[in-house]
């Protein structure tokens, strides 16, 4: 029950358009992708390994209890690897946009990707054990999705997510 919530949010979280950028949470009605959709490899998945940088902005409905960090903006920057098994591995940075990255997570290492035909969802665990996971809609190289992040199993923090990718 657990795996198949927590694979609901993973797969669930992106919003569409490319030359948008919203400050709404990303849709969650979405059903999990097929087992065949979520492979890894093939021709469908070209193009996400590279270097995806990009600016988060965390949504100010989700912080009643954090009013500080309504619209938080931050620079973020996730690599990825695509290892000979069609695994991909990682790394994150964040940096200062408007405000102070959370908790001072300023790095971060992927743990776990996955690739649906274009909508690509990254999971990113910090040095704090807060997890943070990025979705989004690729098109013509321009992510354009939301993120939420944990701790401790609840949401602490969640918002848009646009990145485009530098090679």
């Amino acid at each position: 029950m657990l795996s198949a919530l927590l694979a609901a949010l993973i797969l669930g979280c992106a919003s569409g358009g490319s030359e948008t950028y919203s400050s709404a949470p990303a849709d969650r009605s979405a059903a999990p992708a097929s087992a065949a959709e979520a492979t890894s490899g093939g021709d469908a998945d070209s193009g996400f390994a590279g270097v995806w940088q990009g600016t988060t902005l965390a949504s100010c409905a989700a912080f009643a209890h954090l009013p500080s960090r309504c619209d938080a903006e931050q620079v973020v920057t996730i690599t990825l690897l695509e290892g000979p098994d069609a695994k991909y591995t990682g790394r994150y940075t964040c940096a200062y946009g408007n405000m102070d990255c959370y908790h001072d997570n300023e790095t971060g290492k992927v743990i776990d990707v996955t690739i649906a035909r274009a909508r690509m969802s990254v999971r990113v665990l910090m040095p704090d054990a807060t997890s943070c996971i990025y979705t989004g809609i690729n098109v013509n190289q321009t992510i354009n999705g939301g993120y939420t992040c944990y701790q401790g199993g609840g949401l602490i923090e969640e918002g848009s997510w646009r990145a485009r990718r530098s090679y």
